[in-house]
């Protein structure tokens, strides 16, 4: 049976054990997600901003796409790797992004191979392309082995609808893929969330 808490278990066990062998236990633990890329095609992602509050503590979020979870381990934990980069740089002030967090900068760049990471440049996205460094994958073969996440959310064309009427609404849905706020316009637009400085998603 499938048990979605078992996968986010399964996450936050590494997120610790990468963060005491790579940042030295430097890391406060986000709030670890398992959600839909919404169409952007990402694997993952840090929000900007501290959007999950639990007993008057703030974390940021840190997401896993859930339509990539069961890629071989060594790109999922370069993932894992690539999200805490962005995590590290946010608490250290870097700004390691831009063109609404879509652009990889050489401080990104800096931060990744500093921990673990190779980056090589991507032509419209910046230093964002990521695998594990030799040292990393030996290390990562030998405390994970193979040990992969067997399950992953099929992609929308793979569930059933019911048979209502097709609405005459034109608007289009925007949703943020941090907080899921939505919001609906007539037109296609590049908007932020003013809440968690992610950019709204078409729905």
């Amino acid at each position: 049976m499938l048990q979605i808490s078992e996968i986010v278990k399964k996450t936050e066990e590494m997120f610790d054990l990468f963060n005491e062998h790579f940042y030295d236990n430097e890391l406060i633990r986000p709030a670890i997600t398992v959600s839909p890329d919404g169409g952007r095609g990402a694997y993952g992602w840090c929000s900007i901003n501290e959007i999950w509050n639990a007993s008057g503590e703030k974390y940021q979020e840190m997401n896993l796409c859930a339509e990539y979870l069961d890629r071989p381990i060594f790109e999922l934990t370069a993932t894992l790797l690539h999200e805490m980069t962005h995590l590290y740089n946010l608490v250290h002030g870097i700004q390691d992004v831009s063109n609404n967090g879509y652009y990889h900068n050489l401080k990104f760049k800096a931060t990744a191979e500093a921990h673990g990471l190779h980056i090589e440049k991507h032509d419209k996205y910046g230093w964002t392309v990521t695998t594990l460094d030799s040292e990393a994958e030996a290390w990562i073969r030998e405390t994970l082995g193979d040990d992969k996440i067997n399950a992953s959310r099929l992609p929308m064309g793979g569930t059933t609808k019911g048979g209502s009427k097709k609405s005459k609404n034109r608007s289009i849905k925007y949703i943020c893929p941090c907080c899921g706020t939505v919001i609906r316009v007539t037109r296609e637009v590049n908007i932020i969330c003013g809440d968690c400085g992610e950019p709204f998603e078409r729905a």
